[in-house]
């Protein structure tokens, strides 16, 4: 488990940084100010959201057929790597070299991260798989704090106007990180999956893995609890990288925190979420995943409120607290609910769909919030406008048929099906 939590840890250091921040260099620096950068801001989140939605069931389709999940991990944490350090350079060429090398950045990260969140099926069992994936999650947000910590070390002493400006290095300073520390984590995949044996060759092509993709949506009904959950995951999942992406830009404009302000609130987030992510997994195995998601559901509800209404300055420390409470968490226990309603044998290709949801649901909130907030001048009801998926998405988990999944539930279908203590820990 340790070896493939090693490369959540490398991919943090650029989650931690490049999405959140680039989003505030893109609009001072590369945009200069434009009143309408955070349009432009959202429609390129979007484009890169979708694009990697797209191609990640097909990565994850080729990765099932022909056993090379390590090969494209590898292939595409190169890409995300490479993109990233050209960055800084992309910004002088103007906003669209610079937004099309970002999506570059983040399709390739996206790609990279839908296969090895497959792997989950092969470090846990079932009934441990919430306390493991919150687990790995937790490891990996120490790579986000020595990215941060770096960063700060970048711009500390740095005029606060010309802090954004840094941010060039601090990419720089990501994507190395990023590189360094993806060679243990890709030491620590090296071994699973050895005795899955790849198709014969004219089954495992491109032809193929796309023919795989079209038989699993048309089955979709053998599949229907993991759907349910994906339906839910879309619309809380728009909520979450919705916020990702603008978070610093809102609370720069709201609050005027500078670019070192910025990271010093990013470091409590991660300080905060990493005993969180555990506590959240241990108890999605103990009272169920479902809700759990609910509870952290209200939590962040109330951060989406503090954000849109509060003024006062105590308010952005309260607000990134209560989304280091739930953040990481929430993305967490989704990864083992989805990890338990999937079948080993297509485990990268229906974790390809996962991301397809989640990038494809992610993409409206960063666009909508964008033109909202260039439309209205204000980022206020841009944010009201994310309690809606929010609601719904709680309602449709609420709703999920799953009976009969003893694992997935918990504690609570366990008890369903049985009145022994002993019964119920052993569950599904």
């Amino acid at each position: 488990m340790l070896g493939w939590a090693l490369f959540d840890v490398a991919s943090s250091t650029y989650i931690a940084l490049v999405p959140t921040f680039f989003g505030l260099y893109f609009a001072q620096v590369v945009a200069r100010g434009d009143p309408s950068a955070s349009a432009w801001w959202g429609v390129i989140a979007a484009a890169s959201l979708v694009l990697a939605g797209v191609l990640a069931p097909i990565a994850g389709a080729h990765a099932d057929r022909t056993a090379q999940w390590f090969r494209v991990v590898v292939v595409t944490t190169a890409l995300c790597v490479l993109a990233t350090l050209l960055l800084p350079a992309a910004a002088s060429w103007g906003v669209l070299v610079a937004g099309a090398v970002f999506v570059v950045a983040q399709v390739g990260y996206t790609l990279a991260t839908s296969v090895y969140d497959s792997l989950v099926v092969d470090v846990a069992p079932a009934s441990q798989r919430g306390r493991i994936s919150g687990l790995g999650w937790a490891l990996g947000l120490l790579g986000g704090i020595v990215a941060i910590a770096v960063a700060l070390l970048l711009v500390h002493g740095v005029a606060p106007a010309a802090q954004v400006q840094r941010l060039g290095s601090v990419f720089v300073a990501a994507a190395v990180l990023f590189a360094v520390l993806a060679v243990p984590g890709f030491a620590g995949l090296r071994g699973l999956r050895s005795s899955v044996a790849p198709l014969p060759i004219h089954a495992a092509g491109r032809a193929a893995s796309l023919r795989a993709v079209g038989s699993t949506l048309r089955r979709w009904r053998e599949h229907l609890p993991a759907l349910q959950v994906l339906a839910s995951f879309f619309l809380i999942n728009d909520v979450l990288v919705t916020i990702h992406f603008f978070i610093a830009i809102v609370l720069s404009a709201r609050f005027g925190l500078t670019v070192e302000g910025l990271l010093w609130l990013s470091l409590l987030y991660h300080l905060i979420a990493i005993p969180s992510t555990v506590a959240f997994g241990a108890l999605a195995d103990r009272w169920g995943a479902r809700p759990t998601v609910l509870a952290m559901c209200v939590a962040l509800s109330g951060a989406i409120l503090l954000l849109a209404f509060g003024r006062a300055g105590w308010v952005p420390v309260a607000a990134v607290a209560l989304l280091g409470l739930v953040f990481a968490s929430i993305q967490a226990v989704f990864r083992s609910l989805y990890g338990s309603l999937v079948p080993p044998a297509q485990a990268a290709e229906l974790f390809g769909f996962n991301a397809v949801a989640g990038r494809l649901s992610a993409a409206l909130g960063p666009l909508v919030f964008g033109v909202a907030a260039a439309a209205l001048g204000s980022n206020t009801w841009a944010l009201c406008l994310l309690f809606l998926p929010l609601a719904v998405g709680a309602w449709l988990l609420a709703a999920a048929d799953l009976a009969g999944c003893g694992a997935i539930e918990g504690r609570e279908s366990a008890m369903a099906a049985t009145g022994d203590a002993a019964r119920r820990r052993g569950a599904g």
